[in-house]
C-alpha cells in the first residue's frame, strides 16, 4: 500500500513544496509516514492536520528538508511542534565550517535542528546519496557529500546581486502576461533547448529521493537542477534502481525553465511517445499562473507525463489498496498543450 499527497502551498503567487506519504514497509510490513518539505510556516499546520485526518496518526517516521529555502523548510518548524517526528533528515552547512553570515542559510538549519532536538527528534545530517530507508523503499539519489560541499562553496562565493537574480526569478511584468498563455489543440513542438543558465547552488543541493515499492515508483526532486539531477540519475544507475519506470515525477522547482533539459528528460522518463507513461506533479501557488513554464509542461506531456498542478488543491496518488477518502472524489485535470509564444524571458 502506498499513498502520496502533494499539498497545495501558496495563497497567492507564493509557491513551495509540502509532500506527505504513507506506505507499507517491505521489510516489516508496518506503515511508515514520511514528509518531504513543509512549505511555509502556515503550511505546517495543514500538513500536521492532513497526517492526522488521513493517515490516522500524529507520528512522522521521517521528515526530510530537501534544502533550506523558506518555501521548503519553514513549515517543518510547525510540523515539529505539532507532530511526533522520529527523525529529521537535513544537510548541515555547519558541518562544513559555514556560519550564518556565509549566505548558505546555516542559521535557519541550526534553528530547525535545535527545535528538533528539543522535541526529542533524532537528527540525521550525515546521510547522502546511496543511503536507504525503510527496507530500501526510499533512497537518497543525491547529492553526494562531496557535491554538496562544492555547492556550499559556490553559493558562498556568489555576489548578493547574483543570488538575488536567481532567487527572485520571475520579473513583475510576467503577471500581466500570464493571461496570454492558453491551451492549444496539439503539440506545438519542442522548444526547450537547455536549462537557460541553470538554477542556484542551493537549489542544486536539494535532497533527491527515489521511492520504489513493488511495481510503483516516484521521484522527488526538490528544486534540483539539471547538474544535480544528472548526478542523481548516475547514482540510481549505479544502484540498479533506474530500471523501473517512474510513475510519479515531482517536477523540480515548480516547473521552472532553469532545472531541466530535453536530454535529461529523455534519460529520466523516456523520449517522445503517444502513450501515457505516468504523471507529473508541479507544486504552484493559487495564483502562480507563470508556473509551470509552458515549455516544461509540454516537454513532460510530450514524453507521456501529463502535468497536474496543486494550484489550490491537494493531489493524491495512491495504490488500489490504499484507504478510500470520501472527500477525494474529484477528477484531476492535467494541463493541456500550452501556448509557448508568450513564455517570457525569466
Amino acid at each position: 500500500m502506498h499513498e502520496v499527497d502533494h499539498l497545495w502551498v501558496g495563497e497567492k503567487s507564493n509557491t513551495g513544496d509540502a509532500i506527505a506519504m504513507r506506505f507499507t514497509r517491505p521489510d516489516t510490513g508496518t506503515n511508515a509516514v514520511v514528509v518531504i518539505d513543509g512549505g511555509f510556516r502556515e503550511t505546517g499546520d495543514r500538513l500536521a492536520d492532513h497526517i492526522e485526518n488521513y493517515y490516522g496518526t500524529s507520528t512522522v517516521d521521517l521528515a526530510v528538508c530537501t534544502h533550506p529555502d523558506d518555501d521548503h523548510i519553514m513549515g517543518l518548524f510547525t510540523l515539529l511542534e505539532r507532530a511526533h517526528v522520529k527523525k529529521l533528515l537535513i544537510h548541515r552547512p555547519k558541518d562544513f565550517g559555514y556560519r550564518s553570515s556565509d549566505g548558505v542559510k546555516s542559521d535557519t538549519v541550526e534553528d530547525l535542528i535545535a527545535l528538533a532536538k528539543a522535541q526529542g527528534t533524532e537528527v540525521d545530517h550525515s546521510s547522502f546519496a546511496g543511503v536507504s530507508f525503510f527496507g530500501g523503499a526510499l533512497v537518497i539519489a543525491g547529492p553526494t557529500k562531496d557535491y554538496y560541499a562544492s555547492l556550499l562553496a559556490v553559493q558562498k562565493a556568489l555576489t548578493s546581486s547574483t543570488v538575488a537574480k536567481f532567487a527572485h526569478g520571475t520579473p513583475p511584468f510576467f503577471a500581466s502576461m500570464a493571461s496570454k498563455v492558453r491551451s492549444l489543440f496539439g503539440d506545438p513542438g519542442e522548444t526547450m533547448t537547455g536549462d537557460n543558465g541553470g538554477t542556484t547552488p542551493r537549489n542544486n543541493s536539494s535532497i533527491v529521493m527515489d521511492f520504489q515499492l513493488g511495481d510503483n515508483r516516484a521521484l522527488f526532486t526538490g528544486d534540483a537542477g539539471a547538474p544535480a539531477l544528472t548526478r542523481a540519475a548516475d547514482k540510481l544507475d549505479d544502484l540498479g534502481r533506474s530500471v523501473a519506470n517512474i510513475d510519479l515525477f515531482d517536477v523540480p522547482h515548480h516547473g521552472s525553465r532553469h532545472n531541466l533539459t530535453p536530454q535529461l528528460l529523455d534519460r529520466l522518463i523516456g523520449t517522445v511517445t503517444d502513450d501515457r507513461r505516468g504523471w507529473a506533479v508541479a507544486s504552484v501557488g493559487k495564483e502562480a499562473h507563470d508556473h509551470p513554464r509552458a515549455e516544461v509542461a509540454n516537454a513532460f506531456k510530450r514524453r507521456g507525463y501529463p502535468v497536474c498542478c496543486t494550484r489550490g488543491v491537494n493531489l493524491w496518488w495512491r495504490s488500489e489498496d490504499a484507504p478510500l477518502r470520501w472527500d477525494y472524489n474529484g477528477a484531476v485535470t492535467p494541463l493541456d498543450w500550452l501556448d509557448e509564444t508568450d513564455a517570457g524571458a525569466a
